[in-house]
């Protein structure tokens, strides 16, 4: 409940603010895209409720009926509680100062923001969503772990864990990453060669591809310690696949050919 106020509030907030969600402009008029986002939002939603509604079931937590309640305060408790609580305030605290910065008139238009937690992830939203249901997922073992329940319960309650796991997939190569990182670039890269702003924001182009070089692009990370790292365990252990990568001879042709139409 707390998740979902935080997150419902802060959307309607912001769209109140600027009068749209921009991050689905590039899809909003293809109506088969955009239902696709919507329906993939409703498999998340009863996705990651699993390890809620499992816990909850009569055959986990039904004591007369064969399941378990044990006492609130188990490691895995406290594990989960922590890393749900370490998750949410990452997402909140990112969302604010990305929001702050937006709405500073005194900022540069030609440069990413590195600020905070931006500084050391280029989507630090993404990392707390994360860390928030891998820690719902943690918190809900414990009547397998520190109680007596059937098999069959166990067995389910451990394979609630495609809901972490299915929200790590989403955002990392559907709704979340994807949806930001070309396009992000697409601006950008247009300020420093497109016809608009070429002259204005010369070092549009650079400045962000300095940022990207440097910084994380969901584990925070100090840039000193990314910056040095070998591109390998970027796109690999750091999850900086090449799938997000912005080619300037290919992205960057096909921009500027429909920034002229």
């Amino acid at each position: 409940m707390i998740w979902a106020v935080r997150i419902s509030g802060f959307l309607l907030f912001r769209v109140l603010k600027t009068g749209s969600d921009t991050r689905f402009d590039h899809i909003r008029s293809h109506f088969f895209k955009f239902l696709g986002f919507w329906v993939g939002q409703i498999v998340w939603v009863w996705t990651v409720s699993l390890p809620v509604v499992i816990l909850n079931s009569p055959a986990v937590s039904d004591t007369s009926n064969q399941g378990s309640d044990p006492t609130f305060g188990t490691s895995r408790d406290i594990a989960g509680v922590v890393l749900w609580a370490l998750g949410l305030f990452i997402e909140a605290t990112a969302d604010i100062q990305k929001y702050k910065y937006k709405a500073s008139k005194s900022r540069p238009k030609d440069q990413p923001m590195r600020k905070g937690l931006w500084a050391w992830s280029r989507h630090p939203p993404y990392f707390g969503e994360m860390m928030c249901w891998w820690g719902i997922w943690i918190l809900c073992l414990s009547p397998s772990t520190n109680g007596s329940i059937p098999g069959g319960s166990t067995s389910a309650l451990y394979g609630a864990i495609v809901s972490p796991i299915f929200t790590v997939l989403l955002l990392m190569f559907a709704s979340g990453v994807p949806t930001a990182e070309k396009p992000q670039a697409k601006r950008y890269y247009l300020m420093s060669h497109g016809s608009t702003g070429a002259n204005q924001y010369l070092h549009a182009w650079p400045s962000y591809k300095s940022y990207v070089e440097e910084t994380s692009i969901l584990i925070p990370l100090p840039p000193a310690l990314y910056r040095p790292l070998p591109t390998f365990i970027k796109q690999t252990l750091l999850l900086d696949f090449p799938i997000y990568r912005f080619d300037e001879n290919e992205d960057g042709r096909l921009a500027i050919e429909e920034a002229s139409n």
